[in-house]
C-alpha cells in the first residue's frame, strides 16, 4: 500500500513539472520572448512585410484585465544566420486601459533584417 502512494505521488510530481512544448519554428509564438511573466496582455496577430527592402512589423497587443496595465517592449532584428544585427532597440513604454486592445510597429534599422524578435515585459 506504501508503495503505491509513493508511486501516485511520484507520478503527479512528473505531470507538474511537464513542460510544454516549444512553438513552431516561424509561428507568432515563436518570435515572442515574454521577459519574465505577462500580467493580462495578451500577443495577437502579427502581420510581416517589406516596405522599400526594410522588414516591417505590425503585433496586435491586448489588455485582458478591467484595470489599465503599461508594459515594455523592443523589437530584436535577425540577419540570415539567425543573430541579431544593428544596435540594440531601447525598451519603449506603452500603456493600455483596461480590456483595450492596440498596436506596436516597428521597421528595421537596416535591410539586412531578414526576421525579428519581440521582446515584451510588464513591471
Amino acid at each position: 500500500m506504501r508503495f503505491k502512494l509513493i508511486a501516485v505521488a511520484a507520478l503527479a510530481l512528473l505531470a507538474g513539472c511537464a513542460t510544454p512544448p516549444p512553438p513552431e519554428p516561424g509561428s507568432a509564438a515563436s518570435k515572442v520572448v515574454a521577459m519574465g511573466k505577462l500580467k493580462n496582455i495578451v500577443v495577437g496577430a502579427m502581420r510581416v512585410a517589406r516596405e522599400n527592402g526594410f522588414m516591417t512589423v505590425n503585433v496586435q497587443l491586448s489588455n485582458t484585465s478591467y484595470s489599465n496595465k503599461t508594459f515594455y517592449y523592443r523589437f530584436a532584428w535577425l540577419g540570415p544566420e539567425g543573430f541579431p544585427i544593428g544596435e540594440e532597440d531601447t525598451w519603449k513604454s506603452q500603456l493600455m486601459y483596461g480590456e483595450q486592445t492596440s498596436f506596436v510597429q516597428a521597421i528595421a534599422p537596416t535591410p539586412k533584417a531578414v526576421d525579428f524578435r519581440l521582446e515584451i515585459k510588464t513591471p
